[in-house]
């Protein structure tokens, strides 16, 4: 593989693991009862 496959490899990683975190802190902040609203 070339080099750069390598370095778009881990970006992408670094990436998802980063929006994942974001999305984690998200719903953990938020309070319960919103929860049904966002749903409608």
């Amino acid at each position: 593989m070339e080099w750069y496959w390598w370095v778009l490899i881990v970006v992408g990683v670094l990436g998802l693991g980063y929006l994942k975190l974001k999305l984690f802190s998200k719903m953990t902040k938020k309070p319960k009862n919103q929860d049904h609203q966002d749903e409608d």
